[in-house]
């Protein structure tokens, strides 16, 4: 009988009938009336019955098919209980009638049950429209295809019509459960055919891919479950009966798998108890959604029939060692193992067996064998027994979990050793997390147990139970209090429990009754009384005599259960729990406890039969309540053998953080973070510690961002163990991966918010604004630091007024509301920050940042956010700075005038000219809590120029927004005096901030023409340009003067300058031809005013200028630049009267150069700032004497044009001046070409080869740095341009060292292409390029790594217009090999593509030379390098003489084909060294076609261990042009044996590829096994 399928063909024959054009005549039933019980027809076509021709199709067949099923199930119902029945043997049962009901069973399973409680029954259904015979067959099954899922517009009618004939089938569930009972009874006792084993095991195997559908009846999951238990238990009963099928089984569960359902919602369905690994497991899902039950929670079916079948396998254990086990008789049983009495040989052979086919379907590549499917079915598997392996039930769970972790750890350790092409990436992903949820399991294990143990007697003589307490106590384990309900008195310790927590009601209530903990207590003793050695010297108690007293409460307790309900589960686990027992008493040591080992044994062996269950039985008098045995399962677990491997699985990871394999370091971070989260107190162990620390300077920057997650959430879950990793953190800032260096920030910002006394905030602020700070750090991490300072300093949510909405009242000079206390706080933290970092540029640049944006990445996606941060911040300002004001009032109030006092000073003041730069009008108001320091007597001698600088440069920016009233008060007092007796008083750097705060007042807008300021700034410049006067003819070395002199000069020099910077004349906009002859010296001093003072200060500029002495020079450079910056166009004087060509020159001293590259630099930068400010604009617009042809002559844009414009008239010097013997003088030309590049004011093309050049520049790693900074930059701009012009950038790093270093020993020329790695666990070596090729773009894109590879090749290949190469171009080359040789390569196809190349040039060239030497010699043409010659014999022998063999004549030829020679000599060895470094074979090398696909197992590659490349080229002619025979022999003889060995290389014999080339090519690009075989092994990264 096929209800489904044959009401699927009525269904075919009504959807025919109604979409058919030709309506018919004849009558046509529904699925309702064919399953009706009542035969009768009265459709709109009426007909007798019969008439249908179909007895199947007639109305009321179905009910008659249905009762035919019924009939069925019943008869098999009875044969079975008779089959089954005690005492009937088994002869009289025929094979017919038993294979009878095997196919009942097997078809009802199959063709009813599923498809009924699945609703799948009209899946793969196709209603034929045409054709003739019965509905059956044009009910046609359509083939499943992956692409399309819907097979028949008609799909929901037939599902929604099928609902007729699943209702009938789902009523049958009870019978046929009561079937399957009855078919595991007979299993158990009686011998079946093999074929009906396996069908029978088959169909209710099938069972567990039911996904039960509650559209077709609403306790579907019910019914389910109610089949799914039943044939579990039938499918255990068959393991156990029959060994020799066991293999089978298991074999058969894994294509199961595939099958099962997946979704969320009815993958976990078999309900099991809450146990106390529920709230460990958040990750696991929780069953169906339609569960309110609070105390159970949902597995997955497979998992529990694993599990069955693991317990069913175990056998009653031997009471003695010489007893042969019960079972082990059977020789075909290969489960059994002889030298095992425990009767666990066959459990353990069943986990090796299942977690061998699992992890091996799971570790196969691509899509092979559903691997693919599998591993989340590992995942899912893992999540399962976690679950339950605290329960009881379940014990198996613990053992298969140690027989997944062992052979997990096993194959993670063999990955580590493999070759990266065995490997499977995405298996090792999926055993690491598995390996990793095992063992931050097992490590939650322990820590439970360690922070919650049983408190058990350590002692035989129990203490006296304590008096009743005159108090009621409640020591219910629920935690709730004395409620209203019915609780129990415990009758020894008299603490009080709820009832329904124990499980007692008011009618239950025994005649003694005792807690958990009485029980476990009274218990103890009892049992140690019992079974205590004779011998014993002592009462103490142990631990493990306390495990076995907790194995037999969880026996009772189990024994009790299976009595109670019969289930099958709680006997098997039972037996296993005794088992286990025995096994573990048999691995006991005699003196590990005080029990007598043997006669527990025996005692636990006595228990294996378990008892009749009798009525009316009551629980033992030794039980425990739920809680009290998951107690005791979690001390047991915590005992188990999976337990004590925690630190053999803790060390697996550990090893594995170490390995070679960057993705297996990262995963076993990760993995160690899972265990982390769990138990926190790992991260104290030393060894953990010293492995993630490691980890923070792994090469990958995967690991290294693994590691700082690992680290973070640890300090976020201990965050008074935050300073034992704080210096690590503070590194990772600064990485190089934008991941690591985000993921840092982040964990810096968690610990700032939850820890405001973290002691080190003040580092970690200062690291976060620098990088803050830098312009090439990345904006997404700039925005995450501007976030967390915009969280920690400038939250608007932190400036609540409170819930009045208006501020507090307060006492004058204290901080009365949240938003002022808050402020408080925050600007002690700022200063804090500008104290120890020693400048306040950093925070400068973090507070203009957040108030204003940044240039760079301001249209991206995150602009609102950046605009909401700058308004909130922008709100707050005006707080802190009131906060840092009082805050330097307090200062002063409390100050105790030490030696650090000056320091502190300075750095409140350098905060709060943080907000005068960005805010001057918010200064204003405390302008007179400022001016007093401009005394210089403030008590703190070292910093008194550094306080007087501050304020002044405040002053200076806030005198714009000063009222008429406002100027004239201050002026009128002590300031301008103030400010000019600084001048006289302190260095150049107080000097100048003073003079430029006088100047500003003095051009204030509503200063007086003769203004008070204006006065005594004419006064200071008359002062010291008279002095100036007076001296320049004194000496022409100040170096030989007075040091008073010399400092009298400086500062005149400085406060000059700075006169002429700061004041702006009336006519400051010079004429477009600035005439020299205005720069003259003003020997009257009384005509000198300040609008002539700056043409006559340049002429005495100019003429200490000339002054011998470099300080000299340099002071009136540094003062020149003050007229340079204020009046552009004195530049163009300076041009035409050749002091920039003097001052740069060679003549120039070093001292000199620097400083007028400095002063280049002010001016460029002074520039921009005046036109992105819009300063320039407005201040000629201000100027209402100057004419309109003058504004457009003197149009700021243009006047800010002049100085670079004359720089890029020296760009030439410019770049010699890269190649200066002094190291401060490259640095300072490389950050002046910085500036002109930014600017766009020279040619990036012209300038990137000077770049590269100084990256040989490795006795000055910051100049290095630096030029880098500048190529990643052009790099990102113009990715092809540095791979154009690296061949450029090779040769002048070449000639840099070559003319910048030399060796003292010999004078020759030291240059070298390798320096010492900077960054990195491991020493060794990299090329001065290393850094380029990794921060560019060029690293990730094979076509630019190709031509820059082929670049550097082209410099070895031979100018065809020439006849012989340079000599003098051979060091070169040397130099270009070891670049090559030693670039980071991160895939195969980078030295193949150099050895494919190699090979072609010397190839082409190579032959050419060996046939010239052969012409030149005199050897054979045809074969020129067969064999040794006679040159290099006697070479080898050192007898060697060129007059012997007559060629001196031959000297000048043989001298120039040994050029040729060492051109291409570099090439063989190093196609030499990169084959045996990269491990590259033969057969990969000689297959390589450079236009071919990267192999995804060929990247990653790392060098292997070795010596770096180097090559020497040895001088082939000497100084006056003669050849030197010695060294040009020798290159002779290496020449003709390397060719040699290159053209045995060469040779491969490979028919296949010759006589089906194309087969070949296609076979490699499917990458089959050949291919795979015939790569080379690499070193992973």
């Amino acid at each position: 009988v096929d209800l489904v399928g044959e009401g699927l063909g009525v269904i075919a024959k009504t959807v025919k009938a109604e979409s058919s054009p030709e309506k018919t005549s004849r009558p046509v039933i529904t699925i309702h009336q064919w399953m009706m019980q009542v035969a009768k027809y009265s459709g709109p076509n009426a007909a007798p019955l019969g008439s249908l021709g179909d007895s199947k199709l007639e109305p009321g067949a179905g009910f008659n098919r249905l009762q035919i099923l019924l009939c069925g199930l019943e008869a098999s119902n009875i044969l079975l209980s008779i089959m089954a029945s005690p005492g009937i043997d088994r002869r009289v049962v025929e094979d017919d009638t038993l294979e009878a009901c095997v196919t009942l069973i097997k078809n009802h399973i199959q063709k009813h049950l599923i498809p009924a409680l699945s609703n799948t029954g009209h899946v793969g259904v196709s209603m034929a429209t045409s054709g003739n015979g019965s509905g059956g067959e044009e009910a046609e099954r359509t083939p499943k295809s992956k692409k399309s899922r819907s097979v028949s517009p008609n799909r929901g009618v037939v599902a929604k019509s099928l609902k007729a004939v699943y209702s009938p089938i789902l009523s049958t569930v009870g019978q046929f459960g009561t079937m399957i009972e009855r078919a595991d009874a007979f299993v158990a006792c009686n011998e079946m055919d093999d074929s009906l084993l396996f069908t029978l095991s088959g169909a209710a195997l099938s069972t567990l891919t039911i996904d039960a559908s509650p559209i077709v009846r609403a306790d579907a999951a019910s019914l389910a479950s109610i089949i799914q238990v039943s044939s579990m238990d039938l499918i255990a009963a068959i393991f156990r009966r029959y060994p020799r099928h066991r293999s089978i089984i298991v074999e058969d569960v894994f294509p199961l798998m595939l099958k099962l359902p997946a979704s969320k919602k009815s993958l976990r369905t078999f309900l099991v108890k809450k146990s106390a690994a529920s709230s460990r497991a958040g990750d696991v899902a929780r069953g169906p959604p339609t569960s309110n039950v609070d105390d159970h929670d949902y597995i997955q079916p497979i998992c529990a029939l694993t599990l069955l079948l693991i317990q069913s396998c175990v056998v009653m254990p031997s009471q003695d060692d010489d007893e042969q086990m019960e079972g082990a008789e059977d020789s075909n049983d290969s489960w059994a193992l002889k030298d095992d009495h425990s009767g666990l040989q066959g459990c353990v052979a069943v986990c090796n067996q299942f977690t061998s086919q699992m992890l091996q379907r799971c570790a196969r590549k691509g899509e092979e064998g559903g691997a693919s499917e599998f591993r989340p079915i590992l995942s899912n598997l893992i999540d399962d027994l976690l679950l339950v392996r605290h329960l009881p039930e379940y014990p198996a769970a613990g053992m298969l979990l140690l027989y997944l972790s062992h052979r997990l750890g096993s194959d993670l350790l063999r990955a580590s050793s493999a070759a990266k092409n065995q490997v499977e990436a995405t298996y090792l992903a999926t055993a690491m997390d598995a390996f990793g949820k095992i063992t931050s399991a097992v490590a939650g294990s322990l820590q439970r147990n360690r922070e919650n143990p049983f408190k058990l007697p350590e002692s035989m003589n129990l203490c006296a139970p304590s008096p009743e307490p005159t108090e009621e106590i409640n020591r219910c384990f629920c935690g709730r209090g004395n409620l209203d309900t019915f609780m129990v008195d415990c009758d020894r310790c008299h603490s009080w429990h709820h009832g329904s927590c124990v499980g007692i009601t008011k009618d239950t209530v025994p005649d003694i009754w005792l807690c958990d903990d009485c029980t476990l207590q009274t218990t103890v003793v009892e049992q140690a009384k019992v079974f205590a050695r004779g011998s014993r010297d002592s009462d103490s108690l142990t631990s493990t005599d306390h495990n076995h007293v907790l194995r037999q409460l969880l026996l009772s307790y189990l024994s009790w259960t299976a009595q109670a309900s019969h289930s099958q589960i709680a006997e098997r686990a039972r037996e296993f729990l005794i088992a286990s027992w025995v096994k573990q008493l048999e691995s006991s040591e005699e003196n590990l406890g005080s029990f007598d080992l043997g006669l527990v044994r025996n005692f636990a062996i006595s228990q294996w039969t378990l008892p009749t269950p009798q009525p009316n039985q009551q629980r033992p008098r030794a039980h425990l309540t739920d809680d009290g045995n998951q107690r005791i399962m979690t001390s047991l677990v915590a005992s188990s053998e999976l337990c004590f491997s925690f630190n053999r699985l803790l060390g697996v990871i550990l090893r594995l953080m170490g390995d070679k394999l960057a993705s297996l370091r990262k995963l076993s971070v990760k993995a160690i973070l899972q265990v982390v989260n769990i138990d926190p107190a790992l991260m104290t162990q030393p060894t953990v510690r010293k492995e993630v620390s490691r980890c923070f300077h792994d090469e990958s920057i995967s690991v290294r961002e693994a590691a700082v997650s690992l680290v973070g959430d640890y300090i976020i879950q201990s965050p008074n163990l935050a300073a034992a990793f704080h210096a690590p953190l503070l590194e990772r800032i600064v990485d190089k991966g934008i991941s690591v260096r985000k993921r840092a920030v982040r964990i810096f910002r968690d610990v700032l918010l939850s820890n405001p006394t973290y002691e080190g905030r003040v580092a970690a602020c200062h690291a976060m604004m620098q990088r803050a700070a830098d312009r090439k750090e990345d904006d997404g991490v700039r925005d995450l630091i501007h976030e967390t300072f915009h969280t920690l300093w400038f939250n608007s949510k932190a400036f609540d007024m409170g819930t009045t909405g208006s501020p507090a009242k307060s006492k004058p000079g204290q901080m009365g509301t949240k938003a002022e206390l808050y402020c408080k706080e925050v600007s002690a933290q700022m200063v804090e920050v500008v104290r120890v970092s020693g400048s306040n540029e950093v925070l400068s640049t973090l507070v203009k940042g957040l108030l204003f944006g940044f240039a760079e990445g301001d249209k991206d996606k995150k602009n609102v956010e950046r605009k909401k941060r700058q308004e909130d911040s922008h709100s707050q300002c005006k707080l802190l700075v009131k906060a840092l004001i009082e805050l330097l009032l307090s200062f002063e109030d409390t100050r105790e005038h030490k030696e650090d006092d000056g320091k502190q000073l300075v750095a409140i003041l350098a905060t709060l000219g943080v907000f005068a730069q960005t805010f001057p009008e918010l200064v204003v108001p405390h302008v007179d809590t400022l001016v007093p320091y401009l005394k210089g007597d403030n008590g703190v001698k070292r910093y008194e120029a550094a306080v007087v600088s501050q304020v002044s440069s405040m002053i200076s920016g806030a005198s714009s927004h000063f009222g008429s009233g406002e100027l004239n008060r201050l002026t009128s007092g002590e300031l301008p005096t103030d400010l000019v007796n600084i001048c006289y008083k302190f260095p150049s750097e107080a000097v100048t901030s003073a003079v430029e705060a006088l100047a500003k007042l003095a051009n204030h807008p509503d200063a007086a023409s003769d203004s008070i300021q204006e006065k005594k700034l004419l006064k200071l410049a008359t002062q010291f340009y008279s002095y100036l006067l007076k001296t320049k003819d004194v000496t022409n070395d100040f170096s030989s003067m007075k040091k008073s002199v010399r400092d009298n000069v400086r500062r005149a020099l400085a406060a000059l300058g700075s006169i002429c910077r700061f004041y702006e004349c009336a006519g400051a906009a010079d004429d477009h031809t600035l005439d020299s002859s205005v720069f003259v010296i003003e020997t009257d001093v009384a005509k000198l005013q300040l609008d002539n003072l700056s043409n006559a200060a340049f002429a005495l500029f100019l003429q200490y200028l000339s002054k011998e002495d470099e300080s000299t020079k340099c002071l009136s450079l540094r003062a020149m630049n003050g007229v340079f910056i204020s009046r552009p166009r004195v530049v163009l004087v300076a041009e035409q009267m050749g002091i920039i060509t003097s001052v740069i020159g060679d003549e120039a001293p070093p001292s000199v150069q620097i400083e007028s590259l400095r002063c280049w630099r002010d001016i460029l930068i002074s520039e921009e700032k005046r036109i992105d400010s819009g300063a320039a604009k407005a201040k000629m617009e201000a100027q209402k004497n100057v004419t309109l042809s003058k504004r457009i002559g003197g149009d700021q844009d243009g006047d800010s044009t002049i100085s670079g414009s004359v720089l890029t008239k020296h760009s030439e010097r410019l770049y010699a001046l890269t190649l200066s013997k002094d190291e401060k003088v490259r640095h300072m030309i490389i950050d002046l070409i910085g500036h002109l590049l930014r600017q766009g004011l020279i040619n990036p093309m012209e300038t990137v080869p000077h770049l590269l050049a100084v990256q040989g520049d490795v006795k000055c790693p910051s100049t290095r740095a630096l030029a880098l900074k500048l190529l990643q930059t052009e790099g990102e701009k113009r990715p092809d341009m540095l791979r154009q012009r690296i061949c450029a950038g090779i040769k002048q790093a070449f000639h840099f060292q070559r003319n910048v270093y030399s060796d003292s020993t010999n004078g020759s020329a030291k240059v070298t292409a390798l320096i010492a790695k900077s960054d990195g666990p491991k020493d060794g070596w990299e090329t001065i390029f290393d850094a380029v090729i990794k921060e560019s773009a060029i690293r990730n894109k094979k076509a630019q790594r190709q031509g820059l590879l082929k670049g550097i090749i082209s410099l070895f290949e031979k100018d065809p217009d020439v006849k012989y190469s340079n000599a003098d171009q051979l060091p070169m080359l040397a130099f270009a090999s070891e670049i090559l040789g030693n670039l980071p390569y991160t895939s195969l196809s980078d030295p193949l593509f150099i050895v494919y190349h190699s090979s072609c040039i010397a190839a082409l060239d190579g032959q050419g030379v060996l046939t010239q030497f052969a012409e030149l010699l005199g050897g054979d043409v045809c074969d020129p390098n067969s064999e040794e010659d006679d040159i290099e014999k006697l070479s080898k022998q050192g007898k060697f003489d060129a007059a012997q063999l007559g060629l001196e004549a031959k000297g000048a030829e043989f001298g120039q084909l040994c050029v040729e020679a060492a051109r291409i000599l570099p090439l063989l060895k190093l196609k030499q060294f990169l084959r045996k470094a990269y491990n590259i074979s033969e057969a990969r090398v000689t297959s390589y076609v450079p236009s071919e696909k990267e192999l995804i197992h060929e990247k990653g590659i790392s060098i292997s261990d070795g010596p770096p490349f180097s090559f020497t080229m040895k001088s082939i002619l000497d100084a006056d042009g003669s050849i030197n025979w010695s060294n040009s022999v020798k290159i002779y003889s290496s020449f003709r044996r390397m060719m040699r060995d290159a053209e045995a290389d060469d040779v491969h014999v490979d028919p296949e590829p010759t006589k089906s080339p194309k087969r070949t090519a296609k076979r490699k690009r499917g990458g089959s096994d050949q291919v795979v075989e015939e790569s080379p092994k690499v070193s992973p990264e």
